[in-house]
């Protein structure tokens, strides 16, 4: 019984990213903040999973500079509509709803319903509040 117990404990740890560790800047966010990328104080990555296609949820701990920046990088536009789908996401760390003053952008063809086109896809919310950018990346290959 303790050993089942323990490991749906870890199961459920792993599914809300507990306790969650900053890592490495991935290449791509290194590639478009170029030596910006410095400015980065902490950054998190949830695995949601895939086989061809991927999906990963980041957290990116930086001055609305260099969110803003990642916006350009990645040619976000602004929406004011941010899928239900976005406040389910199991990480502990991820927003429930729009925080104050925050503000969402999207790729030009981003599906939060659907598989989308090939090629990489962002949505990402801003929280100013608390210097943090909330990304949903799907890679469709």
């Amino acid at each position: 019984g303790a050993a089942c117990l323990a490991f749906l404990t870890l199961v459920y740890a792993r599914h809300v990213d507990r306790p969650a560790h900053p890592e490495q800047l991935p290449p791509e966010l290194i590639y478009e903040l170029g030596t910006d990328a410095s400015g980065v104080a902490a950054f998190y990555r949830y695995d949601l999973g895939g086989f061809i296609d991927h999906e990963w949820l980041w957290r990116i701990d930086a001055k609305p500079d260099i969110v803003a920046r990642v916006v350009s990088s990645f040619r976000l536009r602004s929406t004011n509509t941010v899928p239900p789908q976005f406040w389910r996401m199991p990480p502990h760390y991820w927003p429930r709803s729009m925080p104050p003053g925050g503000e969402a952008f999207q790729s030009s063809a981003f599906s939060a319903d659907s598989r989308g086109p090939d090629g990489v896809h962002y949505f990402l919310v801003h929280d100013k509040s608390q210097d943090r950018a909330f990304v949903w990346l799907k890679s469709n290959f």
